[in-house]
């Protein structure tokens, strides 16, 4: 008996020789002739017994995205909230400094010595915190989990952090060791080392809040500033030199001081979109600020200057441009370091499937779109000109109108649940 032709695009002939068919009887049934899967038409590929969920990945400046529950405007209300916590820290800290430190109420802060130890302290410690503020803002309307603060992995990778720290300490050692010697060679004269009074205590200053300031400083510019760029924009360039303004004028320098500042934020923005997380910004910021530091507290720096010179900017360039070409290295020399973050999309709507047999009359009187009154066959529950194997099908009118998706397979199997983790891959270069 034959059966009129429905109005669906078929599929096409396949390209290549047909593999040998499998046996009647082969373990499907009396009589089953089993024909290798081709593509589905009109882009419509066929699934397999269980459905593959669908992933897309993401790099650090874009990881608001890996929420479901984010909206372009929830950046906007942090940063408000974060504006005014960091307002009321500022006061109340304020308060405590005017009262620690003479002189400050009279609002001449350039007059203080920065190797006070006191005034060493509540100057590194006010800015340390932003840090709870930061995360305090976070906490209120997301991204989840906090950690994508940090790192695509959800939080801060301990041993990468450490690599990258001995990484910037190797490269300030030796580039300030080649800068003295240079020098000395060309004729100046050594600065003999004295420690300034206090020096105990500024050193535990020095390794208790200043780590604690350059985080706070990387979480808020690199972190919060750059993933609320991400939302918007999607080249990492727009996330990494948008926030360099804003993070560069909150120095007290001239303008080459100024200047290397910005260098170095444009370095650790590299490094974190490259890296996928906060760690080898951290690292180099807290290196700088601890090594800058250290060598005034040995008579060699004065920390009390705000000028520079252009000579700055060629240390700085060596400085910054040998640390990120190292942690490019490393990068690629790691693949265990995750550089974006993959999750899982939610499945596209599923095509109408075929009505049970009880269910054919009901159906056909119910349904408008013209999918159910196409020739049936109740004992394999299949269209019978529409092989399953080659669904879904896009079914036609008598005029050649798009009706609608028909798929004719069998009911897969739901797919196993996939939780959002870091991608360990080479994928460096795409951009999403």
């Amino acid at each position: 008996m034959s059966h009129p032709s429905a109005p669906w695009s078929r599929p096409a002939p396949p390209a290549v020789p047909e593999p040998p068919r499998t046996p009647a009887g082969a373990g499907n049934g009396p009589g089953t002739v089993l024909s290798p899967p081709l593509a589905a038409p009109n882009g419509l590929a066929g699934s397999p017994a269980v459905n593959a969920p669908r992933t897309k990945s993401y790099f650090y400046h874009r990881l608001a995205l890996t929420d479901p529950n984010h909206r372009w405007w929830m950046p906007l209300v942090e940063g408000l909230i974060l504006l005014a916590l960091i307002v009321v820290t500022t006061i109340l800290f304020g308060i405590v400094m005017a009262f620690a430190v003479p002189g400050t109420l009279t609002g001449d802060f350039t007059a203080l010595d920065q190797m006070d130890p006191a005034v060493f302290f509540l100057s590194f410690a006010s800015v340390a915190l932003m840090l709870p503020c930061a995360l305090l803002a976070r906490m209120v309307l997301g991204p989840r989990p906090l950690g994508l603060i940090f790192s695509v992995a959800g939080r801060i990778r301990w041993r990468w952090l450490l690599t990258c720290f001995l990484v910037a300490a190797a490269v300030y050692v030796v580039v300030n060791a080649v800068g003295i010697g240079l020098d000395l060679a060309a004729g100046g004269t050594p600065t003999p080392v004295q420690p300034v009074p206090g020096f105990w205590w500024l050193m535990a200053s020095l390794l208790l809040v200043v780590p604690l300031q350059c985080t706070a400083e990387e979480v808020v510019f690199r972190g919060y500033l750059a993933q609320t760029v991400g939302r918007w924009l999607k080249h990492p360039a727009w996330a990494i030199l948008l926030p360099v303004p804003l993070f560069v004028f909150g120095h007290l320098y001239d303008v080459w001081g100024l200047l290397s500042v910005g260098i170095m934020a444009v370095s650790m923005g590299i490094v974190t979109w490259r890296t996928g997380g906060l760690e080898a910004g951290i690292a180099l910021h807290a290196v700088n600020n601890m090594s800058i530091s250290l060598l005034a507290m040995v008579g060699l720096v004065d920390m009390n200057e705000t000028g520079g010179a252009p000579t700055d900017l060629i240390s700085e360039v060596i400085l910054n441009g040998l640390y990120v070409a190292l942690v490019f290295w490393f990068v690629r020399r790691r693949p265990a370091v995750a550089v974006t973050r993959t999750v899982v999309l939610p499945p596209p709507p599923a095509p109408p499937r075929l009505p049970a047999p009880a269910l054919r009359p009901a159906a056909m009187a119910a349904d408008r779109s013209g999918m159910a009154v196409y020739p049936f066959d109740p004992a394999t529950q299949s269209y019978l000109s529409l092989p399953p194997q080659y669904g879904p099908y896009v079914v036609r009118d008598g005029q050649g109108r798009y009706v609608g998706v028909l798929d004719t397979r069998p009911a897969a199997e739901p797919a196993p649940a996939v939780a959002s983790t870091p991608t360990y891959t080479e994928r460096h270069d795409a951009h999403h």
